[in-house]
């Protein structure tokens, strides 16, 4: 719950100056997490708050699943199914 809830402290963090840089209204600092804290973070694990999202992260996890238990990458575009759920490039 504490990961998840500093996540999206940090995500607000990020829109917010992604609305700063684009000249755009910031509707509330409330519940952004400050940059010091984020690089604090970092310091300790690079992969704490990933930026892609979380059916990016899904897919991700479930080929290395996959590949630590001896399957193998189609080396074309392919399907490859772990745990009953399928990773699709083409998806």
């Amino acid at each position: 719950m504490w990961a998840k809830n500093a996540r999206a402290a940090a995500r607000r963090a990020r829109e917010n100056e992604e609305l700063r840089a684009a000249g755009r209204p910031v509707r509330s600092a409330a519940g952004a997490m400050s940059q010091a804290r984020r690089d604090e973070l970092d310091a300790i694990d690079p992969g704490w708050c990933p930026v892609w999202d979380t059916g990016w992260q899904r897919c991700y996890r479930l080929v290395q699943i996959h590949v630590q238990a001896g399957g193998t990458l189609p080396e074309a575009a392919g399907d490859v199914v772990v745990q009953s759920e399928r990773y699709s490039p083409a998806a």
